[in-house]
Protein backbone atom coordinates (compact mmCIF):
# COMPACT_ATOMS: atom_id res chain seq x y z
CA UNK A 1 0.00 0.00 0.00
CA UNK A 2 2.68 2.53 0.92
CA UNK A 3 4.48 1.45 -2.62
CA UNK A 4 1.48 2.62 -4.36
CA UNK A 5 1.23 6.22 -2.57
CA UNK A 6 4.84 6.89 -3.47
CA UNK A 7 4.28 6.00 -6.88
CA UNK A 8 1.24 8.61 -6.87
CA UNK A 9 2.96 10.90 -5.65
CA UNK A 10 5.49 10.69 -7.87
CA UNK A 11 3.04 10.69 -10.85
CA UNK A 12 1.55 13.41 -9.36
CA UNK A 13 4.33 15.42 -9.23
CA UNK A 14 5.87 14.81 -13.31
CA UNK A 15 2.67 15.82 -14.29
CA UNK A 16 2.89 18.91 -12.26
CA UNK A 17 6.46 19.59 -13.35
CA UNK A 18 5.35 19.16 -16.80
CA UNK A 19 1.97 21.62 -16.27
CA UNK A 20 4.34 24.10 -15.29
CA UNK A 21 7.11 23.54 -17.98
CA UNK A 22 4.16 23.92 -20.41
CA UNK A 23 2.43 27.62 -18.90
CA UNK A 24 4.71 29.55 -20.72
CA UNK A 25 3.44 28.09 -23.76
CA UNK A 26 0.21 28.46 -22.96
CA UNK A 27 -0.01 31.61 -22.26
CA UNK A 28 2.13 32.65 -25.21
CA UNK A 29 -0.83 30.62 -27.39
CA UNK A 30 -3.56 32.53 -25.51
CA UNK A 31 -1.90 35.72 -26.08
CA UNK A 32 -1.90 34.76 -30.04
CA UNK A 33 -5.20 33.89 -29.87
CA UNK A 34 -6.49 37.44 -28.14
CA UNK A 35 -4.93 39.37 -30.88
CA UNK A 36 -5.94 36.98 -33.58
CA UNK A 37 -9.49 37.46 -32.10
CA UNK A 38 -9.42 41.29 -32.13
CA UNK A 39 -7.92 41.74 -35.20
CA UNK A 40 -11.19 39.70 -36.39
CA UNK A 41 -13.14 42.02 -34.62
CA UNK A 42 -11.63 45.04 -36.61
CA UNK A 43 -12.18 43.12 -39.73
CA UNK A 44 -16.02 42.25 -39.47
CA UNK A 45 -16.75 46.00 -38.72
CA UNK A 46 -14.56 47.10 -41.25
CA UNK A 47 -16.45 44.89 -43.84
CA UNK A 48 -19.95 45.95 -42.48
CA UNK A 49 -18.78 49.30 -42.88
CA UNK A 50 -17.68 49.17 -46.15
CA UNK A 51 -21.38 47.70 -47.40
CA UNK A 52 -23.40 50.02 -44.97
CA UNK A 53 -24.57 52.41 -47.47
CA UNK A 54 -25.12 50.04 -50.20
CA UNK A 55 -29.02 48.62 -48.94
CA UNK A 56 -28.94 45.71 -51.38
CA UNK A 57 -25.65 44.65 -50.00
CA UNK A 58 -25.98 45.24 -46.18
CA UNK A 59 -26.94 41.29 -45.96
CA UNK A 60 -24.07 40.38 -47.77
CA UNK A 61 -21.93 42.35 -45.95
CA UNK A 62 -22.48 41.08 -42.44
CA UNK A 63 -22.01 37.68 -43.94
CA UNK A 64 -18.80 38.32 -45.81
CA UNK A 65 -17.80 40.36 -42.22
CA UNK A 66 -18.74 36.96 -39.95
CA UNK A 67 -17.27 34.54 -42.71
CA UNK A 68 -13.61 36.67 -42.51
CA UNK A 69 -13.96 37.23 -38.76
CA UNK A 70 -14.55 33.36 -38.22
CA UNK A 71 -11.96 32.67 -40.55
CA UNK A 72 -9.38 34.78 -39.06
CA UNK A 73 -10.84 33.12 -35.36
CA UNK A 74 -9.64 29.88 -37.21
CA UNK A 75 -6.22 30.81 -37.98
CA UNK A 76 -5.86 32.27 -34.91
CA UNK A 77 -6.82 28.69 -33.06
CA UNK A 78 -4.66 27.03 -35.46
CA UNK A 79 -1.60 29.36 -35.65
CA UNK A 80 0.33 28.24 -31.88
CA UNK A 81 -0.36 24.64 -32.08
Amino acid sequence: MNVELLTLVDRMQAILSGFIALLPNMVLALLVFAIFFFVARIIKKVVRNLTRDRRQARNLGMVLGRLAQGTTILVGFLLPC
